[in-house]
């Protein structure tokens, strides 16, 4: 069996690992002249090591113990029962390059993808040598899409595009008033429906950022919250993120069963915090062992799509929450949801969802009045 990978991604590279130490025949091909650039600074839940079954030690630069939430006039301090991790995704791109290679895979760079045909019961693959600018055509059993968020087989394959956004940092020293081992997040709903973070690195530089719908809007968002806090910007690091949305319910293309999307390429990203590491893991394994062992892949992904919809019901219920509201909820954090959040890993929503719930209430009445208001408010508008 031979399969093609299109994008050198944390995704892309953690099935050509699975799918290579299994005796498949691997290639992967990537656009760019390096390996995952361009560099940036990510948190992960633990999650990540139980998802690998190995501790990725080069790739952690630090560990933080505690999350500090602020509104306009609440906050709330959690100790994590398990320290999230910080991530250097250039490193660790590059150990599952490693671990890929070590296994049989092999990678090509600079080679852009260009299209697909479906022959019988294999797909022709187009490609383009950007050294050369020769054009390369081969065959392969199965195709996988792991490319970004801008997917290139998505798209070939007339695939519906997903929402983008725009996630936005700045790599500062680290504020007097700020710890190396605490992950701070700002709710501000007149800057942002997402959140603002500070993702200590070391205990002398961190990396302060927020997402927005819009690229130039979270420009001026970031800046004017480092001005506000005295922060000089050392580097930018910038990145657009593919949206989960109901619809997309299976990741392999219409043009047949032997075309799959794997990674921010399909979206598989937890829109509560815009994060698509450890899920995107999570897939990789599911395709992995759909293709081993001849199963459904959209079977396989289920426990997944199950948690990335829970996601986006509580994303969706957030973008309604003006400052009174998240002040409401941070209230109900320092409560009797603390001890259960503390112990709470943001990638096991759908173990966690009712519980919370159950525990707590009154969010049903804090998103209810929320969804009340904005029902209200469009109707008031289109009067």
């Amino acid at each position: 069996m031979k399969v093609v990978i299109i994008g050198a991604s944390t995704s892309g590279l953690f099935t050509a690992y699975l799918l290579a130490k299994e005796g498949v025949e691997v290639q992967v091909y990537e656009r760019m002249n390096a390996l995952g650039l361009p560099p940036r600074t990510l948190i992960v839940t633990n999650k990540l090591n139980e998802i690998l079954d190995f501790v990725p030690k080069e790739a952690i630069i630090n560990q933080v113990k505690y999350l500090e939430l602020f509104s306009k006039s609440k906050s709330a301090k959690l100790e994590l029962h398990c320290p999230d991790l910080i991530i250097e995704r250039k490193k660790l791109v590059e150990l599952f390059a490693r671990l890929a290679e070590g296994a049989g895979a092999k990678i090509v760079l600079r080679h852009q993808f260009e299209g697909f045909a479906q022959l019988t019961k294999r797909v022709v693959v187009n490609l383009r040598n950007l050294e050369t600018n020769e054009q390369r055509r081969f065959s392969a059993d199965i195709l996988v899409g792991a490319d970004g968020p801008l997917s290139g087989v998505a798209r070939f394959a007339s695939c519906d595009g997903h929402h983008l956004s725009a996630l936005l940092q700045a790599r500062v020293a680290l504020p007097n008033n700020a710890n190396h081992d605490t992950f701070q997040v700002w709710f501000d709903s007149n800057h942002t429906k997402y959140f603002y973070w500070l993702i200590p690195e070391s205990d002398r530089v961190a990396a302060v950022g927020l997402i927005s719908n819009d690229p130039h809007k979270a420009e001026a968002g970031l800046m004017t919250f480092l001005r506000e806090r005295g922060l000089n910007p050392l580097q930018f690091q910038a990145a657009m993120v593919a949206m989960h949305r109901f619809e997309l319910t299976d990741s392999f293309m219409p043009a047949g069963q032997n075309v799959f999307l794997v990674g921010d390429s399909a979206a598989q990203v937890k829109v509560t915090t815009v994060g698509g590491v450890v899920t995107g893991l999570h897939a990789a394994r599911a395709l992995a062992h759909a293709i081993l062992n001849g199963r459904n892949y959209s079977k396989e992904l289920r426990e997944l799509k199950l948690e990335l919809n829970l996601h986006l019901l509580v994303r969706n219920m957030l973008n309604l929450f003006n400052d009174a509201d998240y002040d409401e909820l941070i209230c109900m954090l320092n409560g009797k949801l603390k001890p259960f959040l503390e112990k709470l890993s943001r990638d096991e929503l759908k173990q966690s969802f009712l519980r919370m719930i159950w525990i707590e209430p009154r969010l049903i009445t804090l998103g209810a009045k929320a969804f009340l208001r904005s029902m209200l408010w469009n109707a008031n508008r289109h009067q």
